[in-house]
């Protein structure tokens, strides 16, 4: 029973996007420290689709330690020696997935306080 009530859809979407935006800061951070190599393709990582699945009921695979999958995501501009990082993308995206996290685990606080309570 217990394990249910910290297993559940929702906590298993919270770990997914918590674990996937966690990679996500990961990555971004590696595209700035490319940002001039020659020949460097941004990247990214996916991971919304699955965690609509997640949330939905329709995806069970997700285990505590999975991630969103990292992809080669181009900017539109392309600098002379073929790399593809936008500092300015990487920046914005740097920021939105910090207060996106940050987000995240406020709710997973709230949402272990309301089970504590709950419970006790």
């Amino acid at each position: 029973m217990s394990d249910n009530l910290f297993n559940d859809t929702t906590m298993q979407g919270l770990q997914y996007a918590l674990n996937s935006l966690s990679l996500r800061q990961q990555v971004l951070a590696n595209n700035i420290a490319n940002a001039q190599t020659p020949g460097y393709v941004s990247q990214d990582v996916s991971f919304e689709d699955k965690l609509g699945a997640i949330l939905s009921g329709s995806d069970t695979s997700a285990t505590p330690a999975s991630t969103g999958t990292v992809v080669e995501t181009p900017d539109m501009t392309t600098s002379p020696n073929g790399n593809t990082v936008s500092m300015e993308s990487e920046m914005s995206k740097t920021s939105e997935t910090g207060i996106m996290y940050d987000a995240l685990t406020q709710l997973t606080a709230d949402r272990m306080g309301i089970l504590k309570t709950a419970i006790g």
